[in-house]
């Protein structure tokens, strides 16, 4: 059990595999997380229910962000691009927002499949074209982390990713089409209709040499993707990063 200091009852650590939304920084989250004990549906990714009153970043040395519960309206994550809804950490000199999962995400993460491994490392600015979007920047005024393979073949937004897995946990999770359809709560509904999630594509590179060797590590890649994804949902083990590649992938 432990106490928050903005929730009334005491949380307890929770690690039911079903989607989530925090009700701290209103970030969808999947895997362990804290809910009430009280069962008044209160959620936290564990960022979130074990903040840190201020925390550094190699991405923005001399900056100091110090959370706060809500941070300042039309506001975006200088990670992931995404709206800030909640809880944050924020840097008062330079203006910085930071998502909790966002500023904690990893910087190298090591992929070991059958299919090969990769490693991966988490860079400040867009190296290269993503293997997702088959672009280099995000459109004007958005700012995006990039994923970057140890060879230097392959580039991830961090946002491109992110907005993969958010968008078919909401819709087929947590939105109202299946719940009505079915007659479910939110918490009642578990990983079903897996069959519903789009196949992952990606961005076919244009040099004719490399379109080969790229089709032939796509499932390394492919798991490479899922373990960000755990990482931005709260979670980057391989646990729940080998559940999330049986889902996008064949």
């Amino acid at each position: 059990m432990t106490c928050h200091y903005y929730h009334k009852h005491q949380l307890r650590p929770d690690n039911v595999r079903r989607p989530y939304r925090c009700d701290g920084c209103a970030e969808m989250g999947f895997g362990p997380r804290y809910a009430c004990a009280e069962q008044c549906g209160y959620l936290l990714h564990e960022h979130c229910a074990n903040t840190k009153d201020t925390l550094a970043h190699p991405f923005f040395p001399g900056c100091v962000f110090h959370f706060l519960r809500s941070g300042d309206p039309n506001r975006r994550c200088d990670a992931c691009g995404g709206d800030i809804n909640g809880f944050v950490y924020h840097c008062f000199d330079k203006g910085w927002d930071l998502h909790p999962c966002c500023a904690n995400l990893e910087t190298k993460i090591r992929v070991q499949a059958e299919e090969g491994n990769m490693t991966l490392f988490l860079r400040e600015k867009e190296t290269s074209k993503c293997c997702r979007c088959g672009k280099k920047h995000l459109n004007k005024g958005a700012r995006s982390w990039m994923y970057v393979s140890g060879c230097k073949e392959y580039h991830f937004h961090a946002s491109c990713v992110k907005k993969d897995m958010v968008e078919h946990l909401e819709e087929s999770f947590l939105g109202s089409k299946g719940a009505a359809a079915n007659g479910e709560d939110n918490e009642s509904r578990d990983l079903v209709g897996i069959e519903s999630l789009p196949r992952l594509q990606l961005a076919r590179r244009r040099e004719t040499g490399k379109k080969e060797r790229f089709a032939r590590l796509k499932k390394i890649v492919q798991i490479a993707i899922s373990f960000i994804m755990a990482a931005f949902v709260g979670d980057p083990s391989a646990f729940v990063a080998t559940l999330i590649v049986n889902l996008i992938t064949n």
